[in-house]
């Protein structure tokens, strides 16, 4: 069964989940203006909807990778789904009663699931999809991450401009992540389905037990990758979570245009992801590309500080280069990132590897968004509060190069590893 057309229904599933996952969880940027301007909220208090996301999974992903273990991989993803629609339930009906208490509330009940339900697909991903497949559909998955992203950057500000209450664009992210939460009781059917045929039943992929032995496993480049994707990851967001709002305050454009530029750059990404899985896997040197990605970033990041304001009569297009910036930027490195850590990673404890970065990437970003946020309301004034935040991205995307760089040398000491293609990984 895992080898006929079913695992393409599987990927579909997969990547249907991980559309309405990253459209709901990214519904407050698309019209932050709105949101502050309705609460009477500065950034600040604004981040607080991503912070509280980001907080319980600084712990979660390792406890859900334990609950994964001991419950079943199948059963993990369908609390971890029920946790993101009951959390959107309350975001939304904090949005209808005009408490934003409540709607940071919902935020914390959904991050509970959201980076939890992520950890625990990529283990049925694994056994549908091997080799070259493997790759391209974790390509395919994160395309699909991307998409969802755009959907919401598009969407969300025109809904709200067209019902003009607070609640509707929430109200469709709802309806997005029951059908993800449809899709999950599929793609685990079909998958229980797959593991009788095989006489395997849930012990295949649920029987090893997470350990702190674990930790003396994981190589040195696999910690240095840690602290890469913690910080770039983290700082990255930092961009992307207020990038409408940029737009809007500093560069001079409307809400609907932001919305439009925000949703292109998503969607390019989405589009570039399998074809970047493909010229990864032919190219190699994967230790210089993440160092030329991350070097794009930083300068990214500066090009943002010093660009100059635009006005609503006269907007700044300058920033559309910034913005491919991003774009390249976003299209390489996540897909480098886990191509290189499923490469120095022992199979056995990948799933262990997986919550570890995922933790420390929330714990960057539960800490930067409300550093950003700090800066940015202290410095309002100037560039309306959007010089020295950028600023502050550019050191931390600085920590991440050195331990770039850091990683590239270590390869290189220890066999070139990841300099290889994917044919010479096979002749080899």
């Amino acid at each position: 069964m895992r080898d006929t057309w079913i695992r393409w229904v599987i990927l579909a599933m997969a990547s249907t989940i991980n559309f309405a996952l990253n459209y709901s969880s990214n519904n407050p940027q698309a019209f932050q203006p709105s949101v502050e301007s309705f609460f009477d909220i500065g950034d600040a208090k604004f981040n607080l909807l991503y912070s509280v996301y980001s907080v319980p999974n600084i712990i979660l992903p390792l406890i859900g990778g334990y609950l994964t273990d001991r419950l079943g991989v199948r059963f993990s993803i369908n609390i971890f789904g029920s946790l993101i629609i009951i959390g959107q339930s309350m975001f939304t009906y904090g949005a209808y009663k005009e408490d934003f208490n409540l709607m940071v509330f919902g935020r914390f009940i959904f991050g509970l699931g959201g980076e939890s339900l992520t950890v625990s697909q990529l283990p049925l991903l694994a056994k549908w999809f091997k080799g070259g497949e493997l790759a391209f559909a974790y390509g395919f998955s994160k395309s699909a991450v991307r998409l969802g992203k755009s959907a919401n950057s598009f969407f969300t500000p025109k809904i709200y401009i067209w019902t003009g209450v607070l609640y509707a664009p929430l109200l469709v992210g709802l309806a997005i992540s029951a059908i993800s939460g449809v899709c999950g009781a599929v793609f685990c059917h079909l998958d229980k389905k797959a593991d009788q045929e095989e006489n395997q039943g849930e012990k295949v992929g649920n029987k090893r037990k997470v350990s702190l032995g674990d930790l003396q496993n994981f190589t040195f480049i696999f910690y240095l990758l840690l602290g890469s994707y913690a910080f770039l990851f983290g700082a990255f967001n930092g961009v992307s979570n207020n990038l409408n709002n940029v737009l809007v305050t500093r560069f001079g454009f409307d809400t609907n245009y932001a919305g439009n530029l925000v949703m292109a750059y998503y969607l390019l990404s989405a589009i570039a992801g399998p074809l970047v899985g493909y010229f990864i896997e032919i190219y190699g040197r994967k230790t210089q590309l993440m160092l030329i990605m991350t070097s794009i970033l930083f300068f990214t990041n500066l090009l943002f500080a010093i660009l100059k304001d635009g006005t609503p009569e006269n907007p700044n297009y300058q920033v559309i280069i910034p913005l491919i910036g991003i774009i390249i930027f976003s299209s390489f490195y996540t897909i480098l990132f886990w191509a290189c850590m499923a490469e120095v990673t022992d199979k056995k404890i990948i799933g262990t590897g997986t919550g570890m970065i995922t933790c420390m990437s929330n714990l960057t970003q539960s800490i930067i968004p409300l550093v950003l946020g700090l800066i940015h309301d202290r410095t309002v004034e100037f560039h309306a509060g959007y010089f020295w935040t950028e600023i502050a991205l550019c050191v931390i995307v600085g920590i991440g190069l050195i331990l770039d760089y850091w990683i590239h040398v270590e390869d290189q000491r220890t066999g070139g590893q990841l300099a290889l293609t994917g044919e010479k990984k096979n002749h080899k």
